[in-house]
């Protein structure tokens, strides 16, 4: 599975590509939401994890923008951070995230996140 890493945290990136890697899947890495948006116009993804506080466009501009883009739209999309409001989950959902994992997480959560797709 070809994974997108969108932090702007490079440990978190690293942490998570680890993760990924060891399990067999490929990982592709962007710092926020813009360039994330430049990444998914190379090629598509199978799955997302995206922060949601970062510069430039952050997560919640990220899922708004990626709405509007047929060609990732049906991208799932997992949000990985430390904020556990119910108001932002709930928003995050709404526009089209699949999950929602609360940072520090276990490698085995982002397993059991892609697990079914």
């Amino acid at each position: 599975m070809k994974i997108l890493s969108v932090d702007d945290s490079s440990t978190m990136r690293k942490i998570i590509s680890l993760a990924m890697t060891g399990a067999g899947h490929t990982v592709e890495e962007a710092e926020n939401g813009l360039l994330a948006l430049e990444q998914l116009k190379k090629g598509p993804v199978d799955c997302i994890f995206l922060d949601i506080n970062m510069p430039e466009m952050n997560g919640i501009e990220f899922l708004k923008a990626r709405k509007s883009i047929p060609v990732i739209s049906g991208i799932p999309v997992f949000v990985l951070t430390t904020q556990d409001e119910e108001s932002l989950k709930k928003e995050a959902m709404d526009l089209g995230a699949k999950g929602f994992i609360i940072k520090p997480f276990q490698k085995d959560a982002l397993l059991a996140a892609i697990k079914g797709l």
